[in-house]
């Protein structure tokens, strides 16, 4: 007895087949049908459906047993059945043939049928539960969009799994809330047990993709240990020969985001084969399920979203930007962690090389750090050993582990949502800097790391310029801050940017009201204005300053080219900007090695960068840029404060300046923000 897609029937002898649970069998009448014989009629058993294509009008299928219909045009006759037979041979479809002019048939040609179900089900309808699906041929697609379809996985992000995903154990013990993070898929088989003794059930996928993902089952002994059937060196799993219904869950995690190598599409089969007793005729494929999953991926958080969690480096050097950041961290209800300093990334890491992001399932959501070290072994990683439970932690290596690297995943921010030309991006849009054209001190994001970013789809990257910069990092000139979405501002946000020509505005306008001879870093000691090579220049020096004034005017040539691609790209206009007073001056590298010495100068914060703002909501942290003192306010400061706290923004300025330009840099790389995921879910974009 054998599974054929199409029966040929004959009035001589009874046809047998097996027909799996919503799988349609053709059946071929033109070879049985006698001579003369002009129409027909078929009947069916309660659990078949009979349907025949092309009838006019359409016909039930009560009709088709009492309805003659005629031998001559090409029909579709297809047989389903709807659900498994109780024994063997316990459905039947019987098709009568008639002479023309004649009511009573001169033969009939049957077909015994052998009902059996074989599903392979998953959360196809994104509704965080396993469903059956109504449309078998739905699973083997994934479809973006609200009225999408399609299961997710959850890549492993558990820091105490780091280094474990490529081993090939086959044990492996879950906690009760980690088994949560798997998505289940369910393997369901019904039918007449006597069936299956001739067959073997497969669940299987591809070489390649059985190195993304791992799927595990229950052990039946009720403990909480899971075998491993299916993952690297293991694409597929024969089951025991079933002698009974089976129905048996399974539980699937991913191994890796998607990437350049891996669009993040995984299909799973299971595979229903027939063995031959005779040892010259290979087995025979009886059904194929399939179900497909997309492997969820990698979103980051704009400085827009409300924190959840400051992660603060715990170094004496930077304990007055700590308490600040504490009492910030109060007042906008956030947590605080503390990190110690890792002495092999130079101070500049909890921001620079790792940027907090999520990953979700209708199932799931879950928080993880994407780090971009510059140490390459697991045990120099002190943050995944200060996260809060269940908070992941996942790798992404990169090409070049030099300081003044824009390899890290520090050279990227996102963007709020944005709606552009039409195209909406509910999820905002990552930004990364580089160099824009080629040349020999270039330096650029590698492609391994950019290719990821672009990989995730759901965040499509805007590149910009920002090889100018000593760190070439693009939160240097730019950040986001949220505001309240109203009739006047529908964004809900504001891009600031550096403006030398703003700073020199201000400085100018204060010249002219007598503050000339006000002087920059009077409150700063003076070993620490010589430890970061600043000298206390008046408003006047720097005015005068006409050097200054060349290399602030290629400052803001490079910004203002940024401008046009950030409002061309984020669909913004003059009024979603916000020009933010800063000087920058042009130095070499200082801390790099001499063999990666070039004679190109790179822009550095003249004064400590009020850009590097830490976003709190509606509570700002902003580096005190110890301004020039007008009437004993800094007149740098009253300048921010009269831009943003009309926006309702509270701004806390925060002296530090033993970080500025040192190993530490920026203080701001000190901390970083675990924030609230988009109530949007991804897979309801279209990318």
């Amino acid at each position: 007895m054998s599974h054929q897609s199409v029966v040929h029937l004959s009035v001589g002898s009874p046809a047998h087949a097996i027909c799996v649970v919503g799988m349609e069998v053709c059946l071929d009448l033109s070879r049985c049908a006698p001579q003369k014989c002009t129409s027909f009629t078929i009947s069916g058993s309660p659990r078949v459906l009979v349907d025949i294509h092309d009838t006019v009008p359409d016909i039930t299928n009560e009709e088709t047993a009492t309805i003659q219909l005629p031998l001559s045009d090409p029909l579709d006759v297809l047989v389903t059945m709807m659900s498994p037979s109780p024994a063997i041979d316990g459905d039947k479809v019987s098709v009568s043939f008639y002479h023309p002019d004649e009511e009573l048939p001169v033969a009939t040609a049957e077909l015994y049928l052998t009902g059996i179900a074989v599903s392979l089900d998953a959360d196809l309808y994104r509704s965080g539960q396993v469903e059956v699906a109504s449309d078998k041929r739905a699973k083997k697609n994934w479809v973006w969009g609200p009225r999408g379809w399609g299961a997710i996985l959850l890549v492993n992000c558990s820091p105490a799994d780091m280094g474990q995903l490529v081993d090939k154990k086959t044990k492996k013990v879950f906690f009760t809330e980690e088994i949560k993070n798997l998505s289940q898929m369910v393997l369901d088989v019904q039918g007449p047990s006597c069936v299956f003794k001739n067959h073997r059930l497969v669940l299987h996928t591809s070489e390649e993709e059985s190195e993304k993902a791992r799927v595990y089952r229950a052990l039946e002994d009720g403990s909480s240990t899971f075998e491993l059937v299916l993952g690297p060196g293991r694409p597929t799993y024969t089951f025991t020969p079933l002698e009974s219904h089976l129905n048996k869950t399974f539980y699937v995690e991913a191994t890796e985001f998607p990437s350049a190598s891996f669009s993040g599409l995984i299909s799973y089969s299971v595979s229903l084969v027939e063995e031959s007793q005779d040892p010259l005729i290979p087995e025979t494929l009886v059904y194929k399920d399939t179900v497909v999953f997309r492997v969820a991926p990698c979103i980051f958080t704009p400085s827009t979203q409300m924190p959840l969690e400051v992660y603060l480096c715990r170094e004496l050097q930077v304990q007055g930007f700590v308490s600040a950041v504490m009492e910030l961290s109060e007042r906008s209800n956030s947590q605080v962690a503390s990190v110690y300093e890792d002495p092999n990334r130079l101070g500049r890491w909890l921001q620079d090389e790792m940027a907090f992001c999520y990953t979700q399932a209708p199932h799931k959501t879950i928080s993880l750090v994407l780090d971009t070290p510059r140490v390459l072994k697991l045990e120099d990683f002190p943050m995944k050993y200060s996260l809060s439970p269940g908070v992941g932690y996942v790798i992404q290596c990169t090409k070049d582990h030099t300081v003044a690297s824009m390899d890290s995943i520090g050279n990227l921010m996102v963007s709020p949502p944005v709606k552009v030309k039409g195209k909406e991006y509910p999820l905002g849009r990552i930004l990364i800097g580089g160099s824009f054209y080629p040349s020999k001190e270039g330096r650029d994001m590698s492609k391994a790391l950019r290719d990821f970013l672009y990989a995730q789809q759901v965040q499509a990257p805007v590149e910009l310029f920002s090889d100018w910069l000593t760190t070439g990092h693009v939160d240097e000139f730019m950040c986001f801050v949220p505001t309240q979405v109203n009739s006047e501002d529908k964004k809900g946000f504001r891009l600031l940017l550096a403006s030398p020509s703003a700073c020199y505005g201000l400085f100018q306008e204060k010249q002219k009201e007598g503050y000339g001879d006000m002087p920059l870093f009077e409150e700063v000691r003076e070993d620490q204005r010589h430890s970061n090579r600043r000298e206390a220049k008046t408003i006047n020096q720097v005015l005068a300053d006409e050097n200054m004034r060349k290399q602030n005017d290629y400052v803001e040539k490079c910004i203002n080219l940024n401008r046009d691609i950030l409002k061309r790209e984020l669909g913004l206009v003059e009024r979603d900007i916000l020009d933010i007073p800063q000087l920058f001056c042009l130095e070499q590298l200082t801390n790099v090695p001499s063999s990666q010495q070039t004679k190109k100068l790179y822009a550095r914060p003249y004064f400590p960068n009020l850009l590097q703002v830490t976003v709190m909501g509606k509570d700002l942290g902003i580096p005190k840029p110890f301004g020039p003192q007008v009437k004993g306010t800094c007149c740098l400061e009253e300048k921010v404060c009269q831009v943003l706290e009309p926006l309702g923004f509270r701004c806390t300025f925060i002296n530090d300046f033993d970080c500025y330009l040192t190993e530490i840099g920026d203080f701001c790389a000190c901390a970083n923000i675990r924030r609230v995921p988009f109530a949007y879910k991804w897979w309801k974009m279209v990318p």
